[in-house]
């Protein structure tokens, strides 16, 4: 637990800086318009941003299952909380770290979706900087960006803000229905 917490911190600016370097790249190629170096160029921003995701792939997988299971042992708390007739704070104030923990792994995840979403509206941003006469090399950049399918990846698996909507959404329905089932249990 304790090295969960600086790692997640540590993704967390890693992925930050692939989102500065990202914006600095569409920016660059705003201001030169040079579509045919923006390929080139390209191609090292997302080697970079598949290497990233690949290096930390599993610390990022065991910081996603110990604060799963860190949402579940809060879960148990809470429901031992509420069952309970003598509550002590104190009781549950031991897992304020598993709670840290959730939410820089939330924040992680929300991060990691963000830059692959990212990199899936560059396309359109391209396609509308203003040229002169109809580009063939803007044109290819956008498809080139478009068939590149850059993002974060973990274990192969596309990172993106649906997967993280899926992810937010059986969390709610487990959690809600855990405090279903001991709010009834509490009443008998």
């Amino acid at each position: 637990m304790t090295l969960l917490v600086p790692a997640a911190c540590l993704q967390c600016r890693i992925i930050s800086a692939l989102d500065v370097f990202i914006d600095v790249w569409s920016c660059d190629l705003c201001e030169h318009r040079d579509f045919a170096d923006g390929v080139v160029t390209w191609n090292t921003v997302q080697a970079l941003i598949r290497k990233a995701g690949a290096s930390f792939a599993n610390m990022f997988i065991t910081i996603q299952v110990c604060a799963l299971l860190g949402c579940m042992v809060l879960a148990t708390q809470g429901i031992t909380f509420v069952l309970q007739h003598d509550r002590s704070w104190l009781d549950i104030t031991g897992t304020l770290p598993l709670l840290l923990l959730a939410s820089l792994a939330g924040c992680l995840l929300l991060q990691c979706a963000w830059i692959t979403d990212k990199c899936a509206i560059l396309a359109p941003l391209i396609n509308q900087i203003s040229t002169a006469a109809m580009d063939e090399a803007r044109q290819y950049l956008a498809r080139y960006l478009t068939d590149s399918a850059a993002g974060i990846y973990v274990q192969g698996v596309r990172l993106d803000m649906m997967m993280v909507v899926n992810i937010v959404y059986f969390l709610a329905v487990t959690v809600f229905s855990f405090f279903g089932v001991a709010m009834r249990l509490a009443n008998q």
